[in-house]
């Protein structure tokens, strides 16, 4: 029970840290008089995209209550999901781009459907899977479904990561340090609970007893839900910050903050299953 309430305390206290980390950019906005968008260098937009990554990162990790991975291992899938899931999924992204995608493609079109769900989810999602598929899920460390959750929220976390700083930077004076910290926040969460509802399926397919064509279903399933909700998040919350002709970056960011949210709590279940069934898990005791 003592580890229980550690590992309790210590997820309140990350969850508070993320939440201080948004209020103290946009406490520092105040104090220095910005009232409006400003430029972010490359060391702080490296220290925005970062800090929401490690702490939501420890959180994932304390989910494991059973037996917990080996610290470094969740970090390499971490920073493979970084240096190398996120570049492969703009390499593919790019190579399968039209070449007039922004001018032709208006926001609920067929067209532009197809493109986020099936190209730019599919690519994100996939490319978080081959660094854990071919990584640590050969290793012996990966001996339990729950596991599928914790590298795959890694991955997916690492991928934000990346995908954060270059959205800081590629917003040449027009990041709002209130609005841009609280995004690369809910970002951080959304793309590790995309992996995470995949990573809930690698688990269950490598431990299952069925035929391989069953176990491929599982994964194929949750390469699809899990693109699906990242070409949906994509899209909405692009709507829900413009306004007209104007952008309101912080109705995007309660938009994305509610889907993660609701992501986050079937994430939340998915965990709380395979917790349930792990060989690790201490025994039930007889109600009688």
């Amino acid at each position: 029970m003592s580890r229980i309430r550690t590992v309790a305390a210590t997820e309140i206290l990350l969850v508070v840290g993320l939440v201080l980390f948004v209020a103290a950019a946009h406490v520092a906005e105040r104090l220095l008089g910005i009232d409006g968008p400003v430029s972010v260098n490359k060391p702080m937009a490296v220290v925005m995209a970062a800090i929401p990554g490690l702490l939501w990162l420890v959180y994932f990790y304390l989910q494991d209550r059973h037996e917990p991975e080996p610290k470094h291992f969740v970090l390499g899938v971490y920073l493979a999901g970084a240096f190398l899931a996120a570049p492969i999924a703009h390499f593919v992204v790019d190579l399968a781009r039209p070449e007039a995608t922004g001018a032709s493609l208006t926001t609920f079109s067929a067209d532009n459907v197809v493109w986020l769900f099936l190209v730019i989810g599919l690519a994100q999602e996939a490319s978080k899977y081959v660094v854990v598929r071919y990584s640590i899920y050969l290793s012996p460390e990966f001996d339990e479904p729950m596991d599928g959750i914790v590298y795959m929220t890694a991955a997916g976390i690492g991928f934000a990561t990346h995908e954060n700083y270059l959205y800081l930077q590629g917003l040449d004076g027009t990041v709002y340090m209130g609005a841009g910290a609280a995004n690369a926040v809910v970002v951080t969460l959304a793309h590790a609970c995309f992996a995470g509802v995949l990573g809930y399926a690698l688990g269950r397919a490598k431990f299952s007893t069925s035929d391989s064509t069953r176990r491929g279903l599982v994964l194929l399933v949750g390469l699809l839900i899990a693109a699906a909700l990242n070409g949906q998040f994509t899209l909405l919350e692009g709507v829900v910050k413009s306004s007209g002709l104007e952008v309101q970056p912080w109705r995007g960011v309660a938009y994305a903050a509610g889907f993660a949210a609701t992501v986050f709590f079937v994430t939340s279940l998915l965990m709380r299953r395979h917790l349930e069934a792990s060989p690790h898990a201490p025994p039930r005791e007889d109600a009688s």
